[in-house]
């Protein structure tokens, strides 16, 4: 009878254990969208977390910078990589779900400063540039020789050095950037240093989840993530999630009509 017992044990034990997944997903600290900082990590993890579970799928998150991220998962030591950009060079290493977010690419200057940008890469050829080690903010902008371009390790750095004057300019994402100004106690938060974002926009990103093309379930690994995206549209758990975020009732609606659409413009 022992034996009986145990065998059903054990075979409740190895069908739970094949029912559930654990994706180990990984990425920077990207507020608004997603945080270590930020509650339940953020809106965007948690509609990620949501639509995984509704496909019976466990989600573990890891925060590291960009580049070690990119690294651990085209080595397939991580699931998933959340809010990539596309770019090119990205795509022949890794499949790419539905986007699931927009982010503007663009410049930060201090506002006391004089910078004549008309929105072309001619109009920033006299400036000091800097920008976050891996962020393409544009195809064009990233392989032009003519720029002067430095790089930190992170935008908040980038951002630092911009309050000192060490460079003219600082590129990277307009939503990330405003919530480091605001939110990071290495910036400084006095009128002389004031940072700014300077229109126009020089790219605008669709944020994805990626998965590595060596992994022999990536099409399986999209095609779950894609279900559990549509089941959580339906059962309305999207709204509700941007909902407990704050976002408004008009932003909630314009966010699902725009991501029905693919954030096609």
């Amino acid at each position: 009878m022992f034996r009986v017992l145990l065998f059903i044990v054990l075979a409740f034990y190895a069908n739970t254990a094949k029912s559930e997944q654990t994706w180990h997903i990984v990425t920077e600290n990207f507020p608004p969208y997603f945080s270590e900082e930020l509650p339940n990590n953020g809106w965007l993890f948690e509609i990620t977390k949501l639509a995984l579970k509704s496909q019976n799928i466990n989600t573990e998150i890891e925060f590291t910078s960009w580049n070690r991220s990119l690294n651990l998962l085209e080595k397939q030591k991580k699931t998933a990589i959340l809010g990539a950009f596309y770019s090119k060079q990205r795509g022949e290493i890794f499949v790419y779900s539905r986007p699931l977010a927009v982010a503007h690419s663009g410049l930060f200057k201090l506002k006391k400063s004089t910078i004549n940008y008309d929105g072309s890469l001619e109009s920033l050829l006299p400036y000091n540039i800097c920008k976050e080690a891996g962020d393409p903010i544009s195809a064009d902008f990233s392989h032009d020789p003519r720029l002067s371009l430095t790089s930190t390790a992170n935008l908040v750095n980038s951002l630092f050095l911009l309050q000192n004057e060490r460079v003219d300019l600082v590129a990277g994402t307009k939503e990330v950037g405003e919530y480091w100004i605001k939110h990071s106690p290495k910036l400084l938060k006095n009128e002389e240093q004031v940072i700014e974002y300077l229109p126009p926009h020089l790219a605008i990103h669709k944020l994805h989840l990626i998965v590595s093309k060596s992994s022999p379930d990536n099409n399986k690994q999209i095609a779950q993530f894609e279900a559990g995206l549509e089941a959580i549209i339906k059962n309305g758990s999207i709204a509700k999630v941007l909902k407990k975020h704050h976002f408004s009732d008009e932003y909630i609606k314009h966010y699902l009509k725009a991501f029905a659409n693919n954030f096609e413009s």
